[in-house]
C-alpha cells in the first residue's frame, strides 16, 4: 500500500506544482511532512540539502530520497516516476498542440499566468527554508559572502559549496 501512496502523492505533487524544484518544495513539505508524516521537518531539510548537492533536479532527487526512505528501492523508483509522469504527460500534450496554438492570445496568456504562479511558489519555498538556513549571524555571513562571490565574481556554485563547507567546518 505504501508504494501506491508514494506514487500517488508524488504524482499529485508533480501535477499541481509549476516552476521547478524550489517552487515544488513547499508542496513536498505539505504532503510528506505535514499531511502524511512520513518524515520529520528536520529530515526534510536534510533531504533538501542533499538534493541540492546531488546532480539532477531537486524535486526528483527529493522524491527519490523520500521514496527510498519509506519504501526502499521500489519506493524510490515509484516516487520518482510519480513526480515526473505529470510533466511528461503535460509536455507531450502541449508539444502536440503548440504549433496550432502558438499564435493564439489566450494561449500566450496562460504562460504569463504560470510565471506568476511560479514566482509565488518560489517565494513560499524561500520563506520556508530561510528560517532553518539562517540560524545565526555566522550562517547569514556565509550566505552573504557566497552570494556576493557568485554575483560579482561569477564563481562556480560547486566551489562556493565546497568553500562554505570548509568555512562551516573550520569556524562553525
Amino acid at each position: 500500500m505504501i508504494y501506491f501512496q508514494l506514487f500517488l502523492t508524488f504524482f499529485k505533487i508533480g501535477l499541481f506544482s509549476f516552476g521547478g524544484g524550489y517552487a515544488i518544495l513547499a508542496m513536498i513539505n505539505q504532503e510528506v511532512v505535514l499531511k502524511n508524516a512520513w518524515i520529520t521537518h528536520s529530515q526534510f531539510m536534510d533531504i533538501v540539502a542533499i538534493s541540492q548537492m546531488t546532480p539532477g533536479p531537486i524535486a526528483i532527487n527529493a522524491a527519490t530520497f523520500i521514496g527510498y526512505q519509506k519504501g526502499g528501492f521500489v519506493g524510490s523508483v515509484l516516487s520518482t516516476l510519480g513526480v515526473i509522469s505529470p510533466s511528461l504527460i503535460i509536455m507531450t500534450l502541449i508539444t502536440l498542440t503548440y504549433i496550432k496554438l502558438k499564435n493564439q492570445p489566450w494561449f500566450k496568456n496562460i504562460f504569463k499566468k504560470l510565471r506568476l504562479l511560479s514566482l509565488g511558489l518560489i517565494a513560499a519555498a524561500l520563506i520556508m527554508v530561510a528560517g532553518d538556513a539562517f540560524r545565526d549571524l555566522f550562517s547569514v555571513l556565509v550566505f552573504t559572502a557566497s552570494f556576493i562571490a557568485s554575483w560579482k565574481f561569477k564563481l562556480n556554485p560547486f566551489y562556493l559549496l565546497i568553500g562554505a563547507a570548509i568555512v562551516g567546518i573550520a569556524f562553525g
